[in-house]
């Protein structure tokens, strides 16, 4: 069963105005808080306006574990796929494309990852005027409040017809123009905000919104309408542990979240487990493979690399834990999340960053730190207990 809003009924009034009332060949803006629904309204967007004889269409992402989130929802209930998964890329995998079926070489890296994004895009501008391929009916693109303004301009010229979603309290490169190139290409008229949330449970959004003043005055607490399971907490270490000690204490509390949330992770719920440095992945999967309850309960989400063909960068059923980065998490959904070595790399961590893992969580956050909790975490929470003076 899929985790994604796949009928009429499960959508609320203004999800379901986003989805069939728009005028079909104009270009919008959806804003929202996390959880609202954006990416769900995306694509089912795209697989409304595809039924509507423009089947061209095409959703870009912003990474590759959340195209694979994304194709999760490409099935109803049935196993019966309702939207074509091959439709669902990344932006660079697009572009990538672009250079490839045109006969183009790939500009140099310039060996940082914004620059890298503006390269890309704009070297394939000239593409979309050479007659090869035929422009799309529409496209679909989510997070773009992390675009570059070449990215802006490449989608723009491959269709008249575009669809963005994003939130820029959600947006962790901040050298990227994101909405402000969006608004560029979007009239103001067609701009929406959806203002009620599903996903975050309160305690989880009272932190959020104390890391990040909310879009149009509205908290997070008070627009939201939690349906998941009770007792749901933030919990913040009092002390520091070393990073064995986080391990351990993880360790434990993954093997009760897993025989807790046991229904819901059949119900295709994960847990994340977020670190700083990609290498940070490698050390927590082999500490969580040495526990016989968690042994083959836990994968790395990652893109496929340079030579590994027989990499599948797919969510695998049976591993409901899944270890991934700061940025690697952005666009994803979790019921618990725990963060690992917190302070680790504060120093290249913006607000936008702090706010987007804390609400990767659903229901339950545990934060562990191994020398001092970040300032912005401290300011943001507050244990049951702690002295008030």
């Amino acid at each position: 069963m899929s985790l994604w809003w796949v009928s009429r009924n499960q959508l609320d009034p203004e999800q379901i105005a986003l989805i069939e009332t728009l005028p079909l060949r104009e270009t919008f803006l959806v804003l929202g808080p996390p959880g609202c629904g954006k990416t769900n309204v995306l694509l089912r967007r795209a697989q409304f306006v595809r039924g509507q004889n423009m089947p061209n269409v095409l959703v870009l992402t912003f990474t590759r574990a959340l195209t694979e989130f994304v194709r999760t929802g490409c099935w109803d209930a049935e196993r019966r796929e309702i939207f074509p998964r091959e439709c669902v890329t990344t932006i660079e995998s697009w572009v990538r494309s672009l250079y490839r079926v045109h006969n183009e070489a790939l500009p140099e890296d310039p060996g940082d990852l914004v620059e890298w994004k503006r390269c890309l895009a704009g070297g394939a501008l000239e593409c979309a005027h050479r007659g090869r391929m035929p422009r799309y009916d529409a496209l679909f693109i989510d997070e773009a409040q992390d675009l570059v303004q070449e990215e802006v301009d490449l989608v723009s010229s491959w269709s008249e017809s575009r669809f963005f979603v994003g939130d820029d309290r959600q947006k962790i490169y901040g050298e990227a123009e994101g909405l402000s190139a969006v608004r560029q290409v979007v009239p103001p008229e067609h701009e929406r905000t959806l203002r009620f949330h599903y996903r975050v449970a309160p305690p989880i959004c009272r932190m959020a919104d104390r890391v990040l003043i909310p879009h149009g005055g509205d908290s997070l607490e008070s627009t939201c309408h939690y349906n998941g399971p009770d007792g749901a907490t933030v919990n913040v270490l009092r002390t520091p542990r070393t990073r064995t000690e986080q391990l351990n204490d993880a360790a434990e509390r993954l093997k009760e979240q897993v025989r807790v949330y046991s229904d819901y992770i059949r119900d295709g719920d994960r847990i994340g487990i977020v670190v700083a440095r990609r290498e940070d992945r490698d050390q927590v999967l082999n500490h969580l493979e040495q526990d016989s309850d968690l042994r083959d309960k836990a994968q790395i989400v990652r893109a496929r690399e340079s030579g590994e063909a027989g990499y599948d960068p797919a969510f695998a059923d049976d591993r409901p834990i899944c270890i991934l980065t700061v940025k690697g998490c952005k666009g994803l959904e979790f019921r618990t999340v725990h963060w690992l070595f917190s302070d680790e790399l504060s120093h290249r961590h913006e607000n936008e960053d702090y706010y987007t893992v804390v609400t990767r969580a659903k229901t339950r956050l545990d934060i562990y730190y191994t020398a001092t909790l970040p300032g912005v975490l401290a300011r943001a929470h507050s244990e049951d207990g702690t002295a008030s003076w």
